[in-house]
């Protein structure tokens, strides 16, 4: 071959593109030997591949390819109805060949194209066959799925709406979101509302996106009547918390009680004093309470309604029309309206955005404010128990607010709930009840004296004398005892100051270790990991003592405690009372016995002791 080659050029006399030239012409023979033989075993043997229409690559012109007719093959038996033909020219509008690269245009103007050009097109398919596209187009279906569709859509039309897979429920959704086939803007919302109410009892996708469709389809077109009028005729009916938050961020308290349980830091609903008869009196007390605080606060450039609910904050994840093709181009335009209380749509920086409400109360505000309504309650209705609410968490809570912790540190903000729920029992009637009259036993008689208050008063108060010289005496022979149990067994056999050594030595250790054996007993005997972190962090404060403190206090045995241990039983309870107030914020126990609505806490306390 290389021989034959050198033959057939020759160098000799030829510059480099003469030679050049020759090797081309060369292999241009050689190729049109090749397609010429090829061509002709093909027509021996007969043609096998069908005719295909010539592409043209040239620059000035514009071809189109039809590649969903090679994607899905013609129905054999309807072939030949009129929509056949009408799809395949519906096809060569999704999609673009232009100097000689595939163009493809986004799905959002090909649906538009298509729809439009189908948009009167009716059908009488006599199969319906299955289709699961999530996001379904029409250059996604095959031929027989496109006239299923329609034959679909030409019922919905008449308003019969068949049961269907849920590609074609939403295919037409798209259709009425960019406005293929209605009248105008206000007759395609009222055709998705009558899709979604016909048409979510066998795809229950609807109820999921179409809330999200209307309202965008809303704020980007020009809609008759106000939105909250329209959702009220949706399938789903608004939620009760938009209703809620609505009120209280225009001002209206009254018959809130049960929302700021809900977010509250202070558990009132569990408190043995809320009750079916006193629920009444809570609601109303809290209305005139908050109408007052949204007073204070307004004095000083604050918002109660974001303190109590929250604030409205820019949707940064929020696209129009979530999940569906749109094409924008084809809205009436955008404009600022509000949908809720919770969403409103709005111009920032020129571009639409969607503002929704985020739920961000201070909870141990909202508990402050109850816990103190219901103290003031417990006192005017002369209940047993009493509660005290504590500020210095709310102040926490308010750390780095500058405009927050001023206000809540005056001292008018920690007299104002109590100052306006004793101004409204005033006007209620509602009052303590009268006291008995306590009866006082006479000096000299066994017989009681009713006085106008508490008794006489004593005339003098009765000496005390106290013999220092007794008492010194008691001391000395205490200590005598003592270090005659320690020393007994070395009184013969060592000396006065050995044995006194011996003493010191023996009473470090027997201190040492109770000391060491008390901290293993109080931090690792007990685990209180499970408690709430408050309890928690209350329950490991305490020593074996205490605990055990607490236990009794339980069962009723906490005085009887106390003075075995030789301590005043008002100097323990004063101290769990502190420990409590720290990590709690309150008082555990008052007038000697445990206050009830903290016994179930307790109880779990114990209950992980005696595990």
């Amino acid at each position: 071959m290389a021989d034959m080659f050198k033959l057939r050029i020759s160098s000799a006399a030829k510059t480099k593109k003469q030679i050049q030239a020759e090797i081309q012409r060369i292999i241009r023979a050689k190729i049109e030997n090749v397609v010429e033989k090829a061509i002709n075993e093909v027509k021996e043997e007969g043609e096998k591949i069908p005719p295909r229409d010539s592409v043209s690559y040239d620059k000035k012109r514009s071809t189109e390819l039809y590649a969903d007719e090679l994607a899905y093959s013609p129905d054999p038996v309807d072939n030949a109805a009129p929509i056949v033909e009408k799809i395949r020219e519906m096809r060569k509008l999704g999609q673009t060949f232009y100097h000689g690269y595939m163009m493809r245009q986004c799905a959002e103007v090909s649906i538009v194209k298509q729809g439009e050009f189908m948009r009167d097109v009716t059908d009488d398919f006599n199969r319906s066959v299955f289709c699961g596209t999530e996001r379904p187009i029409y250059g996604a279906l095959s031929l027989e799925q496109l006239r299923t569709y329609f034959t679909w859509r030409t019922d919905v039309r008449r308003g019969n709406y068949n049961k269907t897979d849920k590609s074609y429920v939403i295919l037409y959704c798209y259709e009425l979101l960019n406005k293929i086939g209605v009248m105008s803007s206000q007759d395609a919302f009222n055709r998705l509302i009558s899709v979604w109410e016909n048409c979510r009892s066998f795809c229950p996708y609807l109820d999921a996106v179409m809330p999200i469709w209307l309202r965008d389809f809303y704020a980007f077109n020009n809609i008759e009547g106000e939105f909250s009028d329209l959702e009220a005729t949706f399938p789903i009916p608004t939620e009760i918390s938009d209703k809620v938050i609505s009120e209280l961020m225009s001002g209206d308290y009254s018959k809130k009680l049960e929302y700021l349980m809900g977010c509250s830091s202070y558990n009132l609903r569990g408190s043995i004093f809320y009750s079916e008869d006193t629920a009444p009196l809570l609601e109303d007390a809290a209305a005139v309470t908050l109408t007052a605080l949204d007073e204070y606060f307004k004095q000083r450039g604050i918002a109660l309604s974001e303190l109590i609910c929250g604030k409205t904050r820019k949707d940064h994840t929020w696209a129009p029309f979530f999940a569906a093709y749109v094409d924008r181009d084809r809205m009436d335009g955008f404009h600022a309206c509000r949908v809720s209380a919770t969403e409103r749509y709005c111009l920032k920086r020129g571009e639409p955005c969607l503002e929704r409400f985020e739920q961000a109360p201070y909870r141990s505000f909202i508990g402050y404010v109850l816990k103190s309504i219901e103290s003031v309650l417990r006192e005017r209705t002369g209940f047993r128990y009493s509660v005290v609410p504590n500020l210095s968490i709310v102040l926490d809570d308010f750390t780095n607010r500058d405009k927050l912790f001023k206000a809540a540190s005056e001292a008018e903000f920690a007299q104002l709930i109590p100052a306006v729920v004793n101004e409204w029992c005033d006007k209620k009637g509602i009052y303590p009840p009268r006291r008995e009259k306590k009866r006082k036993k006479k000096a000299d008689t066994d017989e009681y004296a009713l006085s106008p208050e508490y008794g006489p008063a004593p005339t003098s108060a009765p000496k005390v004398e106290i013999d220092l010289d007794s008492l010194a005496q008691i001391r000395k022979e205490a200590e005598a005892t003592a270090r005659k149990l320690i020393i007994e067994e070395y009184e013969d056999a060592l000396p006065a100051e050995q044995i006194e050594e011996i003493t010191s030595q023996v009473i470090d250790e027997v201190f040492d270790a109770q000391a060491e054996e008390a901290s293993v007993e109080m931090h690792s005997q007990f685990d209180f990991s499970a408690l709430p972190d408050d309890w928690k962090q209350f329950a490991e404060s305490l020593d074996t003592q205490a605990l055990e403190l607490l236990k009794a206090l339980s069962n009723g045995t906490a005085e009887a405690l106390c003075r075995d241990r030789g301590v005043l039983p008002e100097t323990a309870f004063e101290e769990l009372n502190a420990a409590a107030l720290e990590h709690i914020g309150d008082t555990l126990i008052e007038n000697g016995e445990l206050i009830p609505d903290y016994a179930e806490d307790v109880a779990k306390i114990i209950a992980h002791m005696n595990n």
